[in-house]
């Protein structure tokens, strides 16, 4: 029989997705799902006893509060378009974002023009808040803002696991700022949001990360038919689907408790009655389940919009409480964005840090910074104070003359600083020889790492922790971490992302990035590594390997792995948590990094993107500098498992994963 064998220099990997129809709500799926294991968070009673004791605080002086002002927050509307003219498709025109508003002021505040459809026995405890959510006055700047920023987006469609990139095509500070995401979601969802921040006492399941604080919206959901002939769903026509999820931003859970019919009444408020599972469509009232009436007119359940008209007062009495108690709601009373701009003749802001960036490759820093002119006068001399690691550096006045709105970059002595984590502050002192007139934009200060430098060859087995790693862990909640993965023996180490029991599950991104490493004097580079993984049914959790040079964001880097879901997994699917039971398990991976041969900084990242599926090991990292000889066979391609051939001619799909070209195989079969 005659042999050939096939090299695949390029695999590329195509994903297709079936779309079924709008869901409510993604929250639960992108929060706190463990239910869908059968597993119960073991904070839930922490945070609700913590809940309890302060609502009743509020309520001994909730007469005093509802005489005072009522509570305001500064809205951001994020238009993710696909490139359409405004008012078109995803380019929602200003009148259906303006019409979304005046809904949630409304169902907040039960001035809903159908909050008169509420059962009469539901009315006792319907609620209202004095809340007002309004389009912001001022940018992130201090300059005058609509509150509407319109940006085309990097792709057309949107998924749950795309938050980062969703979120990253236009972000304002979520401690000052409500942002509000409005897009083309192509999967079942219609709108998701990021429970209050995890910072207070028994919050311990809610994300920390604020570069995804916020709510997320399909633009056909987002607005009412009452206000406009705008393109909006049949079901989800009268703005709701927010009124749901800033429930959720707000600390509410879904009426039913997300028990899966358990009827436990885990939504932990008192005046909402027990409830089996979510409704849909409109039912008729009275509607049953758990021994009592069914509120499907609450906002947290999943009717359609027309059959929701209240929140009660002991949801109202929970919002209220992490409002006023959650660090990056409670920030967003006094934000300065609910404020017209200041307007005044000497006003030098810091805009951003130029120099040092988040991550150096040196211990010898050149710092800079770029000003901006804020106030109506010329200004001829700036004078900032430089302080590194708490020590005054510098203070240096700067003779660039800026007009109104001009900019300027401006830059110091270099400054030695150790390696690992420093600290950098700027601070402006003096603005034509008198004090800046608004001090609110004068300083900034900034954390960067000085990373540890190896030569090559290197290698980590990770027999500990591999302390000259950088750790990047987003979320603040599950990240790489050191376990014991058999291989060899049965008490080999490696790291592991524990994306079985990451319960901010869907699109959260981990970075374990080695140290800086000299390619310099290398004719030939190859980066060898061992992995194991199972999928969790069809889930695509993704190990993504980028090459960086000089220290340069992530995000500019050179992807040279990218692999999940089923083409990821090196073994069968468990049931449970995966942890390999030998060598059997594992796949060791050969990838060519010769293209960053003579290169003096590179650092590799191995990023885990969760789609909450099941754990991922990594082991024995390696950077080769000598020719490498290695042909990897991918699978039999002929003949298949059934033929109707009686003599087939086998084909074999194999790969170079060397270094050297290759011009003779021999293999044995």
């Amino acid at each position: 029989m005659t042999f050939r064998l096939l090299f695949l220099f390029n695999v590329f990997l195509l994903f297709s997705f079936c779309v079924g129809a709008q869901d409510r709500c993604g929250t639960v799926e992108y929060n706190n799902q463990l239910k869908k294991r059968g597993l119960v968070p073991v904070d839930d009673r922490v945070f609700e006893d913590w809940l309890k004791s302060r609502m009743s605080v509020l309520r001994s002086s909730s007469t005093k509060r509802l005489k005072g002002p009522p509570y305001k927050i500064p809205v951001v509307v994020h238009v993710i378009h696909k490139g359409e003219q405004v008012g078109v498709g995803s380019n929602i025109s200003d009148a259906q974002i303006l019409s979304q508003i005046s809904v949630l002021n409304e169902d907040f505040r039960r001035m809903n023009p159908d909050a008169g459809n509420t059962p009469s026995q539901f009315l006792p405890v319907a609620g209202s808040l004095d809340i007002e959510f309004v389009l912001a006055k001022s940018d992130p700047e201090g300059l005058p803002t609509t509150g509407i920023v319109r940006v085309q987006g990097s792709k057309d469609g949107w998924v749950l696991a795309d938050q980062y990139e969703l979120k990253s095509q236009s972000y304002w500070p979520a401690e000052d700022y409500l942002n509000l995401w409005v897009c083309d979601m192509v999967d079942n969802l219609v709108g998701y949001g990021q429970y209050p921040e995890s910072t207070l006492p028994g919050i311990d399941n809610s994300s920390a990360n604020r570069l995804t604080d916020g709510v997320a919206v399909w633009y056909r959901a987002f607005g009412s038919i009452d206000d406009g002939n705008f393109d909006l769903s049949s079901t989800f026509n009268k703005g709701r689907t927010l009124t749901h999820e800033l429930g959720h931003f707000l600390g509410l859970r879904h009426i039913w408790g997300d028990d899966s019919g358990a009827c436990t009444g885990t939504d932990y408020v008192d005046d909402t009655p027990n409830q089996a599972t979510a409704s849909s469509g409109c039912p008729t009232h009275p509607r049953n389940s758990c021994g009592s009436v069914n509120m499907f007119q609450n906002f947290m359940d999943y009717t359609q919009d027309g059959c929701m008209n209240l929140f009660t007062k002991e949801q109202i009495a929970r919002v209220t409480t992490v409002l006023e108690n959650s660090p990056r709601r409670a920030s967003l009373l006094t934000s300065p964005g609910l404020n017209e701009p200041l307007v005044v003749q000497r006003d030098i802001g810091i805009r951003h840090v130029i120099s040092p960036k988040e991550f150096e490759c040196s211990n010898t820093i050149s710092p800079s910074i770029e000003i901006r002119n804020y106030g109506t006068a010329t200004v001829t001399a700036t004078t900032v104070q430089l302080t590194v690691n708490g020590i005054v550096t510098e203070t240096r006045t700067f003779d660039n003359t800026l007009a109104n709105l001009a900019v300027a970059q401006v830059s110091f002595s270099p400054v030695i600083v150790p390696t690992g984590v420093n600290t950098i502050s700027f601070s402006i002192t003096e603005v034509n020889g008198a004090a800046d007139q608004n001090t609110a934009n004068n300083s900034i200060s900034n954390s960067f790492t000085v990373a540890t430098r190896e030569t090559t060859p290197f290698s980590e087995n990770f027999n500990s922790f591999p302390s000259k790693w950088v750790l990047h862990n987003p979320d603040g909640k599950v990240t790489w971490e050191h376990a014991t993965a058999p291989r060899e023996t049965p008490q080999n180490k490696a790291m592991l992302l524990n994306f079985f029991d990451y319960e901010e599950s869907y699109g959260e991104v981990d970075i374990l990035l080695t140290p800086v490493l000299d390619l310099t004097d290398a004719p030939v580079a190859s980066l060898v590594f061992d992995r194991s993984y199972v999928r969790y049914v069809s889930s695509n959790d993704r190990l993504k390997i980028v090459v960086l040079e000089d220290c340069e964001p992530i995000e500019d880097g050179t992807v040279v792995f990218d692999s999940a879901g089923s083409a990821l997994r090196t073994a069968n699917s468990v049931a449970g948590s995966f942890v390999p039971s030998g060598i059997q398990d594992w796949q060791r991976e050969f990838i060519n990094l010769t293209a960053f041969a003579g290169r003096a900084n590179i650092q590799i990242a191995f990023i885990a993107i969760s789609d909450w599926g099941n754990n991922l090991y990594l082991d024995n990292v390696s950077v080769i500098t000598s020719e490498l000889e290695d042909v990897s066979l991918l699978g039999i391609d002929s003949p298949s498992f059934i033929t109707c051939e009686s003599n087939p001619s086998p084909l074999v799909l194999g790969q170079n994963v060397g270094t050297k070209t290759i011009t003779q195989v021999t293999i044995q079969y």
